[in-house]
C-alpha cells in the first residue's frame, strides 16, 4: 500500500475502499455511489485504475496499490496534483481522486488507447451536436430519476450489507469447478464487478466464493485454424488493445470500448463480461415483483416503465436486455465459448448458443450448467472486411445501449449483423445476414420480423433501421 507492507485480519465481505478507509485510515479515496459509477473510490492496482468499491479486498493479496495520498504528499504534490491545483480543476474535491487518476493514465500510457477517435468535420460534429439529445456526458440529469436516489431504494447506501460468505482459491481450473459443485450456493468470482454490486444489494448471495483470479487463463493466443483463443481472465482494457484484436476482429475492440469506464473495463474479464446479469431496473428494486430474481413472482417491467428494454425475442416473464458490447460483438464474430467440468470434460458452446431467451425461465441467463467453468473464448480465422460497432445512448459514455449495431460488411455488401440493446441476448438472424446487400431496411424488417415493442420503448424501432444504415454507410466509405 503506497510502498509499505501491510498484514491486515479482515472480514471476507470488506472491500478495499472500506480497507483504506476504516482499517488504513487512508481517507482521500471516497465512497460515492459504492456501486462502481461515480469513480471517487478510483484507485492503481498494480498501476491500473479500478472501482475500490467493486473489488474485494481479499482479490489484492500481495498486490501493488496506490492511493491519492501515494501518488503526493501536500508538500510535494505529483505534477498532476498540481496542474488540478493551478487551474481550479478540484472543485469540491469529492471526485477528484478518480479525476486525477485518469488524467495522470492517459498521459502516462495513450498508446494504451487501442481505438482512434472518429473524427468529423466541425460543423458535422457541431450540427450532430445541435440535434441530438443528451450528446455530452456532462448534460443534466436529473437525480430524482434515478433509482438509487429514491428513498426506498438500497443503493442509497441506507440497505443492507452483504450476507457472509466463505472463501477459497482455486489452483487449476478444474479444482474451481469442483470447489462449486460441492457447495450448491457456490459462485466463481474473477473481477467481481456485476457479482459484488448485487451482492451489495442481496439480490446476489452466495454463501462461497471461489476465486479463479489465480488460474493461468490470462493469456491470448492464436489457434492453428488461424484464430484466436482468448483466456477467460484476460481483462477487457488488455483485448480491446490486443495488436492482433485491432487488426483482425476490430469490431470487438471498438465494442469493449463502447461499454463501461476504465476502471470497470481494467477490472471485468472476457468471461465475466459473458457472464453479467442479463436484468433492468426492477430487478434492482427488491421492493418489485423480478421473474429474474424471484421465479413465478411476476414482471414489474411488463405494463411498468420500459423504455430501455427488449423489443424482439422477449416473453410474458421477462423483458429485460442483455448490457454487454463485447457479447453483441463475439455473435456477429461467431465465437465459441469453450468450458470444463469437475471430471476435466470440456466442450465448445457457440456463442449463438451460450445466452437464452426468457421463455418461462428468464432467471437462467446461459446454457451453461452450474459447476462448469468457462476457460477461454475462441475466434474463428479472421473474416476480412470493413468491422463496424456503433451505439446509441442516452449519454456519451458510461450508459447501457438503445440500441448498438456490430457489423462486418465486405466490398461486395454481404456481410453480418447483429444488435445489442433490443433483447434478452445478442440479437442475429441469418435472413438479415442473406439480406444485407439489400440495405439497412430490408435486413432490419428480417431482425425485427417478430418485434413486440411496448408504449414505452417502440421508439427504438426506427433507431435500429437508421443505425445499421450509418453502419453500412460507414463500412463502405
Amino acid at each position: 500500500m503506497n510502498g509499505q507492507s501491510h498484514t491486515l485480519e479482515l472480514d471476507n465481505r470488506t472491500t478495499l475502499l472500506d480497507t483504506l478507509r476504516e482499517h488504513l485510515h487512508l481517507t482521500g479515496t471516497k465512497k460515492g455511489c459504492d456501486h462502481g459509477q461515480c469513480g471517487a473510490c478510483t484507485v492503481l492496482v498494480n498501476g491500473e485504475r479500478i472501482n475500490s468499491c467493486l473489488t474485494l479486498a481479499l482479490l489484492t493479496h500481495n498486490q501493488k496499490v496506490t492511493t491519492i495520498e501515494g501518488l503526493g504528499t501536500p508538500t510535494r504534490m505529483h505534477p498532476m496534483q498540481t496542474a488540478f491545483v493551478k487551474h481550479d480543476g478540484y472543485q469540491c474535491g469529492y471526485c477528484t481522486p478518480g479525476r486525477v487518476f485518469r488524467r495522470r493514465h492517459a498521459r502516462r500510457d495513450p498508446a494504451r488507447r487501442p481505438e482512434p477517435c472518429h473524427r468529423r468535420p466541425h460543423g458535422q460534429a457541431a450540427a450532430l451536436g445541435r440535434r441530438t439529445a443528451r450528446a455530452h456526458e456532462r448534460q443534466h440529469l436529473p437525480l430524482r430519476r434515478l433509482l438509487q436516489h429514491r428513498r426506498c431504494d438500497r443503493r442509497s447506501g441506507r440497505g443492507a450489507d452483504m450476507k457472509p460468505f466463505t472463501y477459497e482459491r482455486a489452483s487449476t481450473p478444474a479444482e474451481a469447478a469442483a470447489a462449486v459443485a460441492r457447495n450448491p450456493e457456490a459462485k466463481f468470482i474473477a473481477g467481481g464487478t456485476n457479482l459484488l454490486d448485487l451482492m451489495k444489494l442481496q439480490i446476489e448471495a452466495p454463501a462461497h466464493l471461489v476465486d479463479v483470479n489465480a488460474l493461468a487463463l490470462d493469456k491470448i493466443e492464436a489457434t492453428p485454424e488461424g484464430g484466436l483463443r482468448i483466456g477467460a481472465m484476460v481483462r477487457n482494457t488488455a483485448l480491446a488493445a490486443d495488436d492482433r484484436v485491432r487488426r483482425d476482429y476490430a469490431v470487438l475492440s471498438r465494442a469493449l470500448l463502447a461499454g463501461a469506464s476504465g476502471q470497470l473495463r481494467n477490472r471485468a474479464t472476457t468471461a465475466g463480461n459473458l457472464l453479467q446479469r442479463t436484468r433492468c431496473p426492477y430487478f434492482y428494486d427488491t421492493d418489485q415483483p423480478c421473474n429474474k430474481r424471484r421465479p413465478g413472482s411476476g414482471c414489474s417491467a411488463i405494463g411498468g416503465f420500459s423504455r430501455q428494454l427488449a423489443i424482439v425475442g422477449s416473453s410474458q416473464a421477462c423483458i429485460a436486455t442483455h448490457p454487454s458490447d463485447m457479447a453483441v460483438a463475439m455473435r456477429v464474430l461467431d465465437a465459441g465459448v469453450e468450458t470444463v467440468r469437475p471430471d476435466g470434460a470440456r466442450r465448445v458452446i457457440p456463442i449463438a448458443d451460450f445466452h437464452r431467451l426468457p421463455g418461462d425461465t428468464p432467471h437462467i441467463d446461459t446454457n451453461l450448467q452450474r459447476d462448469e467453468l468457462i476457460t477461454a473464448v475462441t475466434l474463428p480465422r479472421p473474416a476480412g472486411g470493413m468491422h463496424v460497432y456503433r451505439k446509441v445512448r442516452d449519454r456519451a459514455s458510461y450508459a447501457f445501449a438503445l440500441v448498438s449495431v456490430a457489423a462486418i460488411v465486405q466490398r461486395d455488401g454481404t456481410g453480418r449483423v447483429a444488435l445489442g440493446g433490443v433483447a434478452h441476448k445478442p440479437w442475429r438472424d441469418a435472413a438479415a445476414d442473406a439480406a444485407l446487400p439489400q440495405g439497412a431496411k430490408a435486413a432490419t424488417a428480417r431482425l425485427l420480423a417478430d418485434a413486440r415493442p411496448t408504449d414505452h420503448n417502440a421508439f427504438k424501432v426506427p433507431p435500429v433501421e437508421r443505425t445499421l444504415a450509418a453502419a453500412l454507410a460507414q463500412a463502405r466509405s
